[in-house]
């Protein structure tokens, strides 16, 4: 085995089950330690931040920068997992929602992406009865953020979500 490339290496560690066991609880544990770094205070990520401003320059580019450089093996996954044999051009975003997801998971201060999804929904009147739907799906929606909200800064949290990313 040792002779062989690194590939068939892993292929062959894969084949039995208690080994790709270990190998995916190891996996595992790393990611788990790398949400957590992204969670810490000293991190400073983008997703903790409450200031208005950065609701407004929030990119789902400046998201996968940090992620890459806090948490480089669930990026890695997480390409590997959203790649398609054409470019799409919400893959930035796909990724960031599945990081912002994980993170707010892991943390309850992780929650601008939440803030946005409120604003988007704020923006297409949905009704309270949307409001409750998405609540059974982890996001604690808030009417406060809506009325807070005026329609100028949602037309603009709209326009920058939906332009291009060049990430990914």
């Amino acid at each position: 085995m040792a002779r062989r490339n690194k590939s068939s290496l892993v292929t062959e560690v894969f084949k039995d089950n208690t080994t790709k066991q270990y190998v995916i609880k190891r996996i595992g544990n790393i990611v788990r330690k790398e949400l957590f770094t992204m969670c810490s205070e000293k991190t400073g990520s983008i997703l903790s931040s409450k200031h208005v401003s950065d609701l407004k320059e929030f990119t789902w580019d400046k998201l996968l920068t940090e992620l890459d450089s806090h948490a480089p093996v669930l990026h890695s996954i997480l390409k590997i997992c959203t790649q398609t044999r054409r470019r799409r051009p919400n893959r930035s975003a796909v990724i960031g929602m599945c990081v912002a997801i994980l993170l707010r998971y892991q943390h309850v201060k992780m929650n601008l992406a939440q803030r946005i999804v409120s604003v988007i929904l704020y923006a297409g009147d949905c009704s309270k009865q949307v409001i409750k739907i998405t609540t059974l799906m982890l996001f604690n929606l808030s009417f406060f953020l809506y009325y807070r909200c005026t329609k100028d800064y949602r037309n603009l949290i709209f326009a920058q979500l939906m332009r291009p990313q060049t990430y990914c």
